[in-house]
């Protein structure tokens, strides 16, 4: 093993410890809005919660046919790789289009979400909005 290999391997163990906070599972928004303590697992076993006024403002947006496809919490990645404040969202199409249709950053209607044309960054301002927008929804991780 060389000394830069060495290196990678650390710094990705580092980065997996910085992300812990990440979801290990993800919950439909269907039965999100069932639980009485709406929450998922994070990667290190820890609980975390998701505020109710979120997924019912969620579910107000995102047609209710939709509300099994839709697995929260949407994850946001900072991608060191791609430049300055590069971010992705993970997920599905269908995830990344809702949570893209929270601030506004596409404007279509959900009936014509397979048919769009999504943006494959955001930049700061922008996950700063979705963010305050909902906060306990999205996970905000590290990638290389």
């Amino acid at each position: 093993m060389t000394k830069f290999s060495g290196f990678l391997s650390q710094l990705e163990r580092e980065v997996a410890q910085l992300n812990n906070h990440m979801p290990r599972t993800k919950k439909p928004l269907e039965q999100l809005l069932i639980e009485q303590k709406p929450s998922f697992l994070t990667r290190d076993g820890q609980i975390s919660t998701i505020r109710r006024e979120e997924l019912e403002q969620l579910a107000e947006l995102v047609p209710q046919r939709l509300h099994s496809m839709i697995m929260l919490p949407f994850t946001i990645l900072r991608r060191t790789s791609l430049g300055p404040g590069a971010h992705t969202i993970g997920g599905t199409k269908l995830e990344q289009f809702t949570a893209l249709r929270i601030i506004n950053k596409v404007t279509a209607t959900f009936e014509v979400w397979r048919e769009v044309s999504l943006p494959k960054y955001l930049y700061p301002p922008e996950i700063s909005l979705l963010r305050r927008k909902m906060p306990t929804i999205t996970t905000l991780g590290f990638g290389l």
